[in-house]
């Protein structure tokens, strides 16, 4: 196993996605055959752990593709190929100027929303006859994105900013969800359950911050304090947040629970966001810091245990006792794994260089080197591993190995990788889980894209006066 073997392996497979997009006007369907790169009209069956109601078949989801055309940039340049370049490009220029048109400004990405790329219209897993499309963030949306499609449709990132404002729901007082109407000009009604969950509060926080760096509107200034005070007022004393701040007592799994990562995943989007509007709101940008200081230390004040290995999830919030673990492998909907976790620290590290979050991505990190891929599980049994998953626990170890230039990490990136290749990539595309015969996008395979790239570009770029050309990704969040 060496870094050439893994980048051949990835460009036959870009290159096969590019081949294919042509037909879709340069974008990327989500399910497709693994040799043909065709894609599939009939949905394959779901997986254990997800939901039909999250896939874009018939459709391509740019926040399923971000990790792979980060990948393909870089790849322009070290592989001397200013195709992938191109071919980027041509995908984001066509969605921003002609996906993005809708009723409320929200795009069709996400969890439950895509752009059907057979009909050309707004397509939603959820309603799949149209109309009634849902928009759901799904992961943060990275600065390098909406720098381009900002490029290609100014237009439409100030519209998608308004457009935020369909996130709160109708009611007394401020309450958002983290569900909003695309294609229908009313804000969602209240339920049983708030569906606030913290972390959305941050992709909004960060996306508002980023349109206001680029026109100061006042009513972006004031959806960004909207969504800033929102969960400060909610909460626990130790920094750490609810799930969500409204559920129903019988519901065992979110009620009075609070979730670390979640927490973790605001005070990050803070920080960042902070750096967006420093130089025009320095005293808005300091608040961000101050507030997304606090969240980090709740975090870190959780029930976790990392002598022990026991990274927590979810706790109680008046007895802090341990409600939820996070797993080494088989993330499915609603509980991911620790390696996205830990990727996410060292994005912390890299803003704060606080040593706490070195400390907690090295541990989780030490699990991925003891903790085998369970191989002969999957291969015997109904346990089907998102390629997610893979890609999330690479990406851990090339970042350590980046940051630390200890060989084990990289050593055990590349033990990792040929893991990866035999079980994932047995055909040109990847297969989007362990055990399928299949490319779907829901379930990751970006991610294993970038993780690989990001494990043989680090081993390249070892010895060179110049840092790794792949960024590392920390949407995962």
């Amino acid at each position: 196993m060496n870094s050439e073997v893994i980048l051949t392996k990835i460009c036959n497979a870009i290159d096969l996605l590019i081949q294919r997009s042509t037909e879709y006007k340069g974008l990327f369907p989500s399910i497709l055959h693994p040799e043909t790169g065709e894609m599939l009209m009939d949905k394959p069956p779901k997986i254990p752990g997800q939901r039909n109601g999250d896939r874009a078949h018939l459709g391509c989801n740019l926040i399923h593709d971000e990790p792979l055309l980060q990948t393909m940039i870089a790849l322009a340049e070290t592989q001397s190929n200013p195709a992938y370049a191109y071919a980027v490009d041509r995908y984001l220029n066509h969605f921003a100027r002609n996906c993005t048109n809708t009723t409320t400004g929200l795009f069709p990405w996400g969890e439950h929303s895509f752009w059907q790329v057979i009909d050309e219209r707004v397509g939603c897993s959820r309603n799949p006859e149209g109309g009634e499309a849902i928009h759901d963030h799904l992961r943060q949306v990275p600065h390098w994105l909406w720098v381009k499609l900002n490029q290609y449709n100014p237009t439409s990132v100030q519209y998608f900013a308004d457009g935020l404002d369909y996130h709160w729901t109708e009611g007394d007082g401020l309450e958002y969800i983290r569900h909003a109407n695309i294609e229908v000009d009313a804000q969602l009604e209240r339920g049983a359950r708030s569906c606030d969950f913290p972390r959305h509060s941050g992709f909004y926080i960060f996306d508002l911050s980023f349109a206001y760096s680029q026109s100061q509107r006042p009513e972006t200034l004031k959806q960004i304090e909207n969504y800033l005070e929102y969960w400060w007022e909610k909460q626990g004393e130790k920094g750490l947040l609810l799930i969500e701040s409204r559920s129903p007592k019988d519901d065992e799994r979110f009620y009075a629970n609070n979730a670390p990562t979640q927490t973790l995943s605001l005070g990050i989007s803070l920080l960042e966001s902070a750096e967006l509007i420093e130089s025009l709101l320095p005293d808005l940008a300091d608040k961000m810091i101050r507030y997304g200081s606090v969240y980090i230390d709740g975090f870190f004040n959780a029930p976790h245990n990392i002598d022990e290995r026991i990274f927590v999830s979810l706790s109680q919030s008046e007895t802090d006792k341990v409600v939820e673990k996070m797993s080494v492998w088989g993330s499915v909907y609603g509980a991911g794994t620790s390696c996205s976790t830990g990727v996410l620290c060292l994005g912390g590290w890299r803003l704060t260089h606080d040593e706490r979050f070195m400390e907690f991505a090295r541990a989780i990190g030490e699990t991925y080197l003891d903790e085998d891929f369970p191989v002969e599980r999957v291969q015997t049994e109904e346990f089907k591993i998102p390629a997610s998953d893979i890609g999330l626990a690479l990406e851990l170890l090339a970042d350590l190995y980046d940051i630390t230039e200890e060989d084990k990490w990289l050593e055990g990136a590349y033990k990792l990788s040929q893991t990866a290749l035999d079980i994932y990539f047995q055909k040109t595309l990847p297969y989007g889980a362990s055990g399928i015969d299949w490319y779907d996008s829901q379930i990751g395979p970006a991610f294993m894209i970038h993780g690989l790239a990001r494990t043989a570009l680090v081993e390249l770029y070892k010895t060179s006066t110049n840092s790794c050309p792949l960024p590392p990704n920390y949407t995962a969040r």
